[in-house]
């Protein structure tokens, strides 16, 4: 689990490192974190919003499907992938964005339980250093998690103490603050109304997460209604999932650095404020309608180019061309799959089958 913290974290790190370097204040170089990762992950989103559209579409076709095939579930599931091959949907798609916050996570963990790696960017020898200083001093450092910032909290309470590893490395430490609005975002929220007698502020934290990542859920759900239609298990799942996260980002929030559930609060609010956007841009109903609206507009221009070619060809003035345009496209195919049986039948020595209706099913 380390070492995937530790490559998850190395990208991260560099990200962070620009923030901080940018904005020399922890709290708010995060919230810049967060904007820029939320900025990179939107065309992911952009995606998401459009497969929901391109759901809401063919949801009858889907429908329909379920119906038909009801009591057969291995003809169902290969109309069903048949169905998402002929409209280019992945129904994982979905989960996508959900699936990148994990490894953002684990990298946001490692960046803030590492900040003489990832903030100071103090080299292997540096660290080792101070890591033997401090472990002189009687210092535990057992939990390796946590051990760069137990080196950090004794350089501040004890500074000349390292003062043999260069003041230019105690000075970088001291200028080090990992607070923000009275928060020490190195620290795990305990759940106690205080803390030595004064108010745990940390608290706020995963209550504000969790109840951010309710309202996420609340405008997600709302967003994905027109996709799931009457759809009772999908609205089942939408309201279950309402939920679940809000619960498991309190959770997490319990069990992390704060610095991890700020940067998941932050990331709740600009995820409604980009679901609602991109909602009233990309409407998956009125995205719906208007594909379906651009389909029909497609046929009737078909159907009237038909009826052009018809009438050339009545006339005696039609070309090559039109005598394919007045062919309906049940025609067409009729004519490609005889074609194709009588190449067979000519291969290999077998009698011509005419194609009827019930071939073209």
């Amino acid at each position: 689990m380390q070492f995937l913290m530790e490559v998850l974290g190395w990208p991260m790190g560099w990200i962070m490192f620009a923030c901080y370097w940018l904005i020399p204040n922890y709290g708010v170089a995060l919230i810049l974190f967060t904007i820029i990762t939320r900025v990179l992950l939107f065309p992911i989103s952009l995606k998401q919003q459009k497969e929901q559209a391109k759901m809401a579409f063919f949801r009858p076709k889907l429908e329909a499907i379920q119906k038909k095939y009801a009591n057969n579930k291995e003809k169902y599931n290969e109309e069903l992938q048949k169905l998402y091959t002929e409209e280019h949907y992945n129904p994982l798609s979905g989960c996508l964005p959900s699936l990148i916050q994990f490894p953002l996570l684990f990298g946001l963990i490692d960046v803030i339980y590492r900040p003489m790696t990832h903030l100071l960017r103090f080299g292997t020898a540096t660290i080792d250093q101070l890591k033997t200083i401090a472990t002189g001093l009687g210092v535990n450092l057992s939990y390796t998690y946590t051990e760069q910032i137990t080196i950090l909290n004794s350089v501040h309470s004890n500074p000349s103490a390292y003062a043999s590893v260069g003041s230019n490395v105690v000075n970088e430490i001291m200028n080090l603050n990992m607070n923000f609005l009275g928060m020490d975002f190195t620290q795990t929220p305990q759940f106690a109304l205080t803390v030595n007698g004064v108010f745990n502020v940390l608290l706020l934290i995963p209550i504000l997460s969790g109840v951010s990542s309710l309202f996420m859920s609340l405008v997600t759900m709302k967003s994905t209604a027109a996709a799931s239609g009457d759809n009772a298990q999908a609205n089942a799942m939408n309201r279950s999932m309402m939920f679940v996260m809000p619960i498991f980002s309190t959770y997490i929030a319990f069990i992390v650095p704060s610095g991890v559930g700020f940067y998941w609060l932050i990331s709740n609010l600009i995820m409604i404020a980009q679901t609602v956007f991109l909602n009233k841009k990309y409407n998956p109903k009125e995205m719906a309608e208007k594909m379906a609206a651009d389909i029909e507009a497609s046929k009737e221009e078909q159907r009237r180019m038909r009826q052009d070619a018809k009438k050339k060809l009545a006339d005696g003035t039609a070309t090559k061309e039109d005598e394919k345009a007045a062919l309906s496209q049940k025609e067409k195919d009729r004519r490609k799959l005889a074609e194709a049986r009588r190449r067979d039948a000519e291969k290999y020595g077998e009698e011509y089958v005419e194609v009827t209706d019930d071939d073209l099913k």
